[in-house]
């Protein structure tokens, strides 16, 4: 057992540089530094992902609220309906 873990992580460390060559954090590695279009765009991108990113906790957020607050809004409605309508005594 102790073979395969240590087989398996030799070929998880062999791997790795091929792998985080990939990984959008490096974005030096895709610069070159002739191509300015190129630096504006990829810029723009991370630029853009980013704010993407930042977005989504606050719209999940907003969305809860709204839910709170309309939960709220229909269950004070009904109780006002239910105290407005008096009971019909025979």
């Amino acid at each position: 057992m102790r073979r395969l873990l240590a087989v398996i992580l030799l070929v998880a460390l062999l791997i790795a540089p091929a792998v985080t060559s990939a990984c959008p954090g490096c974005k030096e590695a895709l610069f070159d530094p002739d191509q300015l279009a190129q630096k504006l765009a990829t810029a723009r991108g991370y630029a853009l992902s980013i704010g993407l990113l930042l977005a989504v906790p606050f719209l999940i957020i907003a969305g809860f609220t709204a839910f709170i607050i309309g939960s709220a809004r229909r269950a004070k409605r009904s109780e006002r309906s239910s105290v407005d309508t008096p009971a019909l005594s025979r």
